[in-house]
């Protein structure tokens, strides 16, 4: 058998989602031929930092404005409208993309982006392209986007996108709640104390890892300037791949009992997570998936409007965290669950009575079966 998993780079959590089922279908059919692709990568150079790297501008310098252009495309009707441009731009743009596809004839695809699915939808409405496909929505909403008659079956993290799915015109029985897919790392059981150890970090002083997601965006280190002013504290600060700033924040000044730890891009993302009490990030989907996988509370800092709002507030009605608005809010909010280890327990209990760690393995049992076809 040949699968095709395909992602685009925009944003990390739909590589992240790719890169979980790519491990969750070597793990149950080890003898299956795994093709992980990011659709981005078949179009040419302007397009890839138009769709990519300028997402990542619009959500970082004008939020407000990604804010707006994501309800106003919320609309199925309108995004069909919509799809008749793109779809006679991307038989063009795509083409590279189409033809892969084709010579390599896989027996089934799963997407974690909404994108392959348009650029295939007219052909497989033609009777061409009929493997199955399924995919993998990879926030804790339903934007209309997602709406790809297309596509075959459709793995949601809730029940409630189910029922927004749905009630856009997917037949309920295509629809399967299943989590967002996640790397088995952070389905696996984990040692806080032990973890501690390993990292360097004290017993008996509160550990809070803060996140700026991979390209390490945003006000990060006024975020970390704001967590260290709360001591005793130990804090796990993650710049990503931004080299530049995980050098700026090793020159800040750590208050005495208090330590600052920066890392830049790691692998163990698990181990970091489950060794901290606490964790402050943006509520993307994947991150969001990852801290309720591992049990760890989170507070949320000024959600993007949009999907991390929505990501936000699915967190904050299961009870697993709290929304930051500012640096103040975020020092308030931080000394307050901080001094309340009780209310700590509880939303670590939260969490993970609503994490679904085994998503990507259930999403590929049910495309592929549990032991190959």
């Amino acid at each position: 058998m040949r699968i095709l998993i395909v992602s685009a780079s925009a944003g990390a959590g739909h590589v992240r989602a790719a890169e979980a089922l790519e491990e969750a279908t070597r793990d149950l059919h080890p003898g299956v031929e795994v093709h992980n692709v990011d659709v981005l990568a078949f179009t040419d150079a302007a397009y890839r930092r138009t769709y990519g790297a300028g997402y990542l501008k619009l959500v970082n310098r004008v939020p407000a404005l990604w804010g707006a252009l994501y309800r106003a495309s919320d609309v199925v009707r309108r995004r069909r409208v919509q799809d008749r441009f793109v779809r006679a731009f991307d038989r063009v743009e795509f083409a590279k993309f189409r033809a892969f596809v084709r010579e390599l004839a896989p027996d089934a695809m799963l997407a974690t982006h909404f994108l392959p699915c348009q650029v295939l939808a007219p052909y497989r409405a033609e009777g061409r392209d009929t493997f199955p496909l399924g995919v993998a929505l990879t926030d804790y909403d339903a934007h209309a986007f997602w709406v790809q008659p297309s596509a075959d079956r459709f793995f949601v993290a809730s029940d409630e996108v189910r029922e927004v799915l749905a009630g856009r015109g997917i037949d309920r029985a295509r629809i399967a709640v299943t989590g967002i897919p996640v790397r088995r790392a952070f389905a696996a059981p984990h040692d806080r104390e032990a973890l501690r150890a390993k990292h360097g970090l004290a017993p008996g002083v509160p550990v809070v890892l803060v996140t700026a997601g991979g390209a390490g965006v945003g006000a990060f280190e006024a975020t970390v300037e704001t967590v260290l002013s709360c001591p005793p504290i130990q804090v796990l600060a993650m710049a990503g791949r931004n080299e530049a700033l995980r050098r700026r924040l090793q020159a800040l000044p750590v208050p005495p009992g208090s330590a600052l730890l920066p890392f830049g891009f790691v692998e163990a993302m698990d181990e970091l997570m489950a060794a901290a009490d606490l964790m402050v990030a943006k509520s993307g989907g994947l991150t969001t998936a990852e801290a309720l996988a591992l049990g760890v509370p989170m507070i949320v800092r000024d959600p993007i409007p949009g999907q991390e709002e929505r990501n936000a507030d699915y967190l904050l009605e299961a009870g697993a965290g709290v929304k930051a608005c500012g640096l103040d809010s975020l020092a308030y909010k931080l000394r307050a669950l901080l001094a309340d280890p009780r209310r700590l327990a509880r939303m670590r209990d939260a969490a993970l009575a609503v994490a679904r760690p085994h998503a990507a393995r259930d999403i590929v049992t049910a495309m592929l079966g549990s032991s190959g076809q």
